[in-house]
C-alpha cells in the first residue's frame, strides 16, 4: 500500500493560488463584471462602425480594439481581490497563516492574472463575433490580417490592469479609493495630461496599452504594438514590485 509522503505537501504558492481562484469563483461580483465586460465591449464596437473612418483598416481597428474596454472590468476585480482583504480585515489572517507576505501578495497576482485572462478572451471572442456581424450588416468588411494580433493585444493589455490593480490595491489599501483613483487617472488623468502635451500620451500608460492593442491613436501618434507591450510591462512591473516592498514593510494591524 502506498502512503503519502508528509515531507512533499506540494507547492505552498499552488495551494495559496487554488485557494484565491476559490475565493473568486465564490464571489458573485466576479461573475457579474465578467459577465457584463464581454457585453460592454460589444456595445462598444457600435461607435467606429458606424461613425465615418478614413478607411477601411481604420475601422477594423477601431471596431476590434474594443475588446480592450474590458480594462475597467478586469482592473475592479484585481482591486476587489487585493483591497477586500483589507475591507473585511483578514488580510491579518492571511499573514498569520503564511507569514511570507511576499507569497500572499504573488498568489494573488497569479490568481487575478488568470482571472483577468479569462475575463479578457471571453470578451475578445464576444468583440470579434459582435464586431464582425455589426461591420457585415452595414456593409463594411469584418475581417484582415490584422485583426487576430488586435485581439491578442487587447487580451495581453486587459490581463496586465487585472495585476495593475491587484498592485494598486496593496499601496492604497481602500476599494473606493482604488477604484475611483485608478479610473481618474486611467481614463481622465492620462488623457488630460494629453490634453495639455499631445506628445506625451504615447508615453503613458493608457497610450502604451493602445498601443498595444493597435488602437487608431486619436492624437498624436502610438508606438508600434511590441513597444507599447514592452512600456505597459514596465508600467505594471513597477507597481507589481513597489506592491511588494510596501507590503513587506507595513504594518497591517
Amino acid at each position: 500500500m502506498s502512503r503519502v509522503n508528509p515531507a512533499k505537501p506540494g507547492n505552498p504558492l499552488n495551494r495559496l493560488v487554488r485557494a484565491e481562484l476559490h475565493k473568486a469563483r465564490a464571489s458573485r461580483v466576479t461573475w457579474v463584471l465578467a459577465a457584463v465586460a464581454p457585453a460592454f465591449c460589444v456595445a462598444w464596437t457600435a461607435v467606429p462602425a458606424l461613425l465615418p473612418a478614413p478607411s477601411e483598416e481604420v475601422r477594423l481597428a477601431g471596431v476590434y480594439n474594443m475588446a480592450q474596454q474590458a480594462y475597467v472590468f478586469t482592473m475592479i476585480l484585481g482591486i476587489l481581490g487585493m483591497a477586500g482583504e483589507f475591507r473585511h480585515r483578514t488580510i491579518s489572517w492571511a499573514f498569520l497563516v503564511t507569514p511570507r507576505r511576499g507569497a500572499v501578495v504573488t498568489a494573488k497576482l497569479v490568481a487575478y492574472g488568470l482571472v483577468g485572462l479569462a475575463v479578457s478572451l471571453v470578451s475578445a471572442l464576444a468583440t470579434l463575433a459582435g464586431g464582425a456581424l455589426l461591420l457585415t450588416a452595414s456593409g463594411h468588411r469584418a475581417f484582415s490580417q490584422e485583426v487576430p494580433g488586435i485581439l491578442a493585444g487587447s487580451v495581453a493589455a486587459n490581463t496586465g490592469y487585472a495585476l495593475f490593480g491587484v498592485a494598486l490595491a496593496v499601496l492604497v489599501r481602500s476599494q473606493v479609493v482604488a477604484i475611483v483613483l485608478a479610473c481618474l487617472l486611467l481614463s481622465y488623468g492620462d488623457n488630460f495630461l494629453a490634453w495639455l502635451v499631445p506628445d506625451v500620451f504615447t508615453w503613458l500608460p493608457t497610450g502604451a496599452a493602445r498601443a498595444l492593442g493597435g488602437m487608431p491613436p486619436a492624437r498624436g501618434e502610438l508606438l508600434p504594438a511590441w513597444g507599447g507591450g514592452l512600456l505597459f510591462a514596465a508600467y505594471v512591473g513597477a507597481m507589481v514590485l513597489a506592491a511588494r516592498l510596501i507590503t513587506l514593510r507595513r504594518d497591517v494591524t
